[in-house]
């Protein structure tokens, strides 16, 4: 029986496919909201790990003032202290990286991180690479035995904004030699052997370990030990974005206070650090044996804090040459707040890791 005359059969009908009708839009609109919520709760967890969980990124050349890198690297393997360490071939590219936040630190020479300070990179120098470890080698059978020798002569320097190229004309200066009579040219440091090999270049000033390698392949010999003409010379430093030392304060400090650690047990473990330091860059281990090993022990991990009168002094010798125009404090360039009292004081005299 109808109990609606008045309506037809056709409206049941009409009805019945509106409802169901209905009931799907609803069940599609519950399932967009679900996927909503879902995908805000995932946004939200990135970035919570971004910003204090994700591994810190760590840039570095293959050279001895960056030597902590890799070290420290394989100390924290396998722990929740490890890191992220990125290979540059050259200085332009590592320094595009941290200027465009893709680097969290970075191992970069110390006139490097002066300019980008100068120019609103937000960075601090937290602690040095080493000291000393950086010397000028001559090609064999050209007869230069000092500097004035150059004159008219090729020589490399890893960038103009290097100590390296502070300290060549430092001596030029010194020795009356003008820099003006120097072909002086930038090269990436792990080609500068291969380049005097052939004999593109007659002579070149860069950190360990290329100095000593055109001394093993024999077309150079080393002319000036840095620690010889520069005392406690500063190659490299580790810099830290302003940002990532804020908003992952606890993370950065741990990795920084790992770093200066692990520059004990390079100490009283040299074999070991060449060793490994050697399968990380793919170097020959025997190369960084008679840097870090042989008579001498051209490079040093002490007394790696860095203090703000030697940031000034490089300001200053960088101003002299006319590289900048201006010199930041060194107060305000360094950054060592992540030194504990206990941290600050000790000299692990034992080597090992604590």
């Amino acid at each position: 029986m109808n109990l609606f005359p008045h309506m037809s059969d056709n409206f049941f009908v009409m009805t019945c496919a509106f409802t169901d009708k209905n009931s799907s839009v609803i069940r599609i609109l519950a399932v967009c909201v679900a996927w909503l919520i879902v995908i805000t709760i995932l946004h939200h967890w990135r970035c919570r790990s971004t910003s204090s969980g994700a591994m810190l990124r760590v840039g570095y050349l293959p050279i001895t003032c960056h030597l902590l890198c890799p070290v420290t690297l394989e100390h924290l393997n396998n722990t929740d202290k490890g890191f992220n360490a990125i290979k540059f071939n050259s200085w332009p590219e590592m320094i595009e990286a941290l200027r465009g936040g893709k680097l969290d630190m970075a191992f970069i020479l110390a006139p490097i991180a002066i300019a980008m300070r100068l120019q609103g990179v937000s960075i601090k120098v937290v602690l040095l690479g080493h000291r000393n470890g950086t010397a000028m080698v001559v090609r064999k059978g050209l007869g230069i035995s000092s500097i004035t020798d150059l004159k008219g002569r090729t020589v490399a320097i890893p960038i103009r904004f290097s100590c390296q190229n502070l300290a060549l004309l430092r001596l030029c200066r010194q020795n009356g030699v003008s820099p003006k009579d120097l072909n002086i040219l930038e090269m990436p440091p792990p080609d500068m052997p291969s380049a005097m090999a052939a004999g593109g270049i007659d002579a070149y000033i860069v950190g360990e370990p290329y100095a000593a390698y055109a001394e093993m392949t024999g077309s150079g010999k080393i002319l000036y030990q840095m620690s010889d003409v520069w005392p406690n010379f500063i190659s490299s430093v580790l810099v830290a974005r302003e940002d990532v030392l804020r908003q992952r304060e606890p993370q950065a400090k741990d990795l920084i206070r790992a770093f200066y650690r692990e520059s004990f047990w390079v100490e009283s473990h040299r074999k070991e650090a060449a060793e490994l330091t050697a399968r990380f860059y793919g170097l020959p281990p025997a190369l960084l044996k008679s840097v870090l090993v042989g008579t001498g022990k051209r490079v040093s991990y002490t007394d790696l804090i860095p203090r703000p009168d030697e940031i000034e002094g490089i300001c200053r010798l960088m101003k002299q040459e006319k590289l900048i125009d201006s010199c930041p404090s060194g107060q305000d360039m360094t950054d060592t707040s992540w030194l504990s009292p206990s941290t600050a004081g000790r000299q692990d005299t034992t080597g090992e890791k604590r």
